[in-house]
């Protein structure tokens, strides 16, 4: 397992997390997405469960305490059967392995809490380790001199000279007024990103609105490649592809 360092003390993973000290960061499981496409007509194959445990398997390795910046679940308005069968077996294996877990609460994070508590595992807005908070991002907030945020799902789409398009997960560190913003790629398999852009009128964060996306740079972050930093998105300007819709928010 190849971490690379992209700030101070924080190491990016192969397999979306970020690593702080003790601590491992993720985000944007959407534990039941499978469910919610069901009762909408498209059948998929159960694989957000099985992506979240894959990285739990190798982050407990390094990391005694998880840190999820939300959505750790995915349907808005109710908890699903199938979804609370899923979000059970994940912490299960939490517990199996002796790990501690803080939910930083996200929009999608509704109706859930009681099924952490009831195992000691806390529910909190934002999560602040000294100078560096984690949030997820779904609401403005005070940055500390880093704040790492999920929700936006960043991914790198390119532009070949042949016209031939190729897109990976990625981190993106972003300066935003003074301080750090360190973005989190997805673990759930089927959010497969929407794609880093220089238009703020792209991102659904009021943490990205203020953000300078020009300096803004990515880590493209693939179990096979490993973690890549990229040149700031002005200097990607010429080959990035943007997403026409979003999907999932």
């Amino acid at each position: 397992m190849e971490a690379l360092r992209i700030l101070n003390d924080l190491y990016a993973l192969p397999q979306r997390a970020l690593i702080y000290k003790d601590y491992a960061i993720i985000a944007d499981l959407h534990l039941g997405f499978e469910e919610e496409m069901a009762r909408k007509g498209v059948f998929l194959p159960p694989a957000q469960l099985k992506r979240a445990l894959e990285v739990l398997k190798v982050i407990r390795k390094v990391a005694k305490k998880i840190v999820i910046a939300g959505d750790l679940k995915h349907q808005f308005s109710r908890l699903g059967k199938k979804e609370e069968e899923d979000v059970k077996k994940f912490l299960d294996v939490v517990e199996k392995h002796k790990l501690d877990l803080v939910l930083v609460r996200g929009n999608h994070d509704t109706f859930v809490r009681h099924l952490l508590e009831e195992r000691g595992f806390d529910v909190v807005d934002r999560l602040d380790l000294g100078e560096i908070s984690v949030v997820h991002g779904h609401k403005d907030v005070e940055l500390n001199e880093v704040t790492i945020m999920g929700h936006e799902h960043p991914s790198i789409s390119l532009r070949d000279p042949v016209g031939t398009a190729v897109k990976f997960p990625c981190f993106l560190k972003v300066p935003v007024e003074g301080k750090t913003v360190i973005v989190l790629p997805a673990i759930g398999l089927y959010q497969s990103g929407t794609s880093v852009s220089l238009s703020k009128d792209a991102y659904l964060s009021p943490i990205m609105k203020r953000a300078a996306l020009e300096e803004a740079v990515p880590y493209v972050a693939d179990d096979e490649v490993g973690v890549v930093e990229f040149p700031p998105l002005g200097e990607l300007a010429d080959v990035l592809v943007s997403d026409a819709i979003r999907i999932v928010p």
